[in-house]
């Protein structure tokens, strides 16, 4: 099972201390809502339904697609580089790695 609440993000990108912190909450809450559940946008966040109960593989390529559109969508600032899975306590706990790329609203 992937545990959507617990994602790990990573900015690897040097800037602005405050602008940091701005994306990283961004991207946090992009990648840690349900679809439906935002009343002001109910296509932001990620479809529960794609990834949970499904098997690993499944959940896994699911989540990936999901998370790189979202960002792209919601956060364009922000550019997916990576995402990897880590293992605990029965869980499959994402680790997405993102970059600035200076694009977008300031």
């Amino acid at each position: 099972m992937i545990s959507i609440s617990d994602v790990k993000i990573v900015l690897n990108s040097e800037f602005d201390a405050a602008l940091r912190v701005e994306l990283i909450e961004n991207a946090s809450t992009i990648l840690t809502m349900l679809r439906g559940t935002n009343p002001l946008d109910r296509g932001m966040g990620l479809v529960p339904g794609e990834i949970v109960g499904r098997n690993v593989y499944t959940a896994r390529a699911a989540y990936t697609v999901q998370a790189i559109e979202q960002i792209e969508q919601y956060e364009p600032r922000l550019e997916v580089m990576e995402i990897e899975f880590e293992s605990a306590e029965n869980k499959l706990i994402p680790k997405v790695v993102l970059t600035y790329n200076g694009n977008g609203y300031q």
